[in-house]
């Protein structure tokens, strides 16, 4: 067995190369950017209004006063979309809509609560400030601006604002490409209603095709396989020639005598990076590449299987798309004490109890079984303990959210 920073490691050094495409900005939701993005316009577009008003000169009405109004003539009106096309000239003011143009001439904007209406003409009876209320031209960025940087995952504000300045196709990292081959004779889909005594409803294709796409990645294809190595390696085979970067294979990559995937691979063409682990859970995590190709044999105990997801292959999926690392961690207090008393690096699932103004309480999850998906359902994330490690009550620890 290898240690998982010996096994990180060596998948450092075989990832994939990542892809990269523009694609048009109604479909980017949810991908990175491969390259820093400038504004190709300044925000505003142009100088505008912040509010409904009357757009002025600031010398007409800078000593205007509740007790002594300013009377200014009424000359047109700006609105959003219709600008006004002429010059505000001394003693006059243009009504102006918020979001309108800001008339030539004009550099004020006075609200309309602090206006009376006559007509043709208009009294102010009060200005704060020369420039209220004006949104400039470029205040907020001007043309050439950095306003993204590469590695920035684009969620429904980043489309806002990539539509808000005129941008159409985007420069992303391509959503690596999964097939997903869940292997095990005794499994049967999950609503299947004629189950037998010594069958198992199968929770990792759904758990582990939902962990592929919660990482970004895009699931081309998943297979169930039989536990015989004629139909594994079929499968791999498959697999393989359709062209995607990661396969992930779930159960079969122990020492029994119907644990085929590490066999297979290596008949399809693999070479073994690792196999087994000093961790628990997870033990016999299988890896192998092929070409550029990436295999994972996760074991096929749920919570085994989605833990080494969560260790080993999100984080290469998480490369492929430009960024270091999908998942959030907080440092938080231990509530008691916890000891990994084994000789393998220990992910032990937690709670975190949130206390106002103090900082979160981890509390251990219980029980813990490999098999035991509640333990990973009910947990809001883990915490890595290596051998012999302890930690006592108060201690600070780092805590991986799910």
């Amino acid at each position: 067995m290898i240690s998982v920073q010996e096994a990180q490691r060596i998948l450092q050094e075989h990832l994939p190369d990542p892809v990269r495409e523009l694609i048009a900005l109604e479909n980017a939701l949810g991908h990175y950017l491969f390259e820093d993005i400038q504004a190709p316009e300044p925000s505003p577009r142009y100088t505008n209004s912040a509010m409904d008003g009357y757009a002025v000169r600031w010398e007409d009405c800078s000593s205007a006063s509740s007790d002594e109004p300013v009377m200014l003539r009424v000359i047109g009106e700006s609105q959003a979309g219709i600008p006004f096309d002429s010059m505000v000239s001394p003693g006059t003011a243009v009504r102006i809509s918020t979001g309108a143009m800001l008339p030539d001439g004009a550099d004020t904007v006075v609200r309309v609560e602090d206006t009376s209406d006559h007509g043709g003409e208009v009294s102010i009876s009060a200005v704060r400030r020369s420039g209220q209320d004006v949104r400039k031209r470029g205040e907020e960025f001007s043309e050439g601006h950095r306003i993204f940087r590469q590695g920035t995952c684009i969620g429904a504000r980043e489309l806002a604002l990539m539509a808000a300045v005129g941008l159409h196709t985007v420069p992303v990292y391509k959503r690596p490409e999964v097939s997903l081959l869940v292997t095990g004779s005794e499994l049967v889909c999950h609503d299947d209603t004629d189950i037998l005594d010594y069958q198992i409803r199968d929770s990792n294709t759904i758990m582990l095709a939902g962990s592929i796409q919660e990482s970004g990645a895009r699931l081309c294809a998943t297979s169930h396989v039989q536990d015989n190595l004629a139909s594994t390696v079929e499968a791999v085979q498959r697999a393989l020639a359709s062209g995607v970067k990661l396969i992930i294979c779930s159960g079969g990559v122990s020492v029994g005598r119907h644990d085929h995937v590490r066999e297979a691979s290596l008949q399809a063409g693999f070479s073994e990076l690792f196999w087994k682990i000093r961790q628990k859970p997870g033990k016999p995590l299988f890896a192998g590449v092929r070409d550029g190709v990436l295999l994972f044999g996760l074991p096929g105990n749920p919570v085994s299987a989605y833990m080494c997801f969560r260790n080993f292959v999100r984080p290469v999926l998480a490369q492929l798309q430009g960024v270091t690392g999908l998942d959030r961690t907080v440092t938080a207090k231990v509530s008691e004490p916890m000891i990994n008393r084994g000789n393998r690096t220990l992910f032990h699932r937690v709670n975190i109890e949130n206390l106002p103004d103090e900082l979160a309480v981890i509390r251990e999850v219980s029980p813990q079984g490999s098999h035991m998906l509640s333990s990973i359902v009910g947990a809001d994330g883990y915490i890595e303990l290596q051998p012999g490690e302890e930690l006592a009550s108060g201690d600070l620890k780092e805590v991986t959210l799910f």
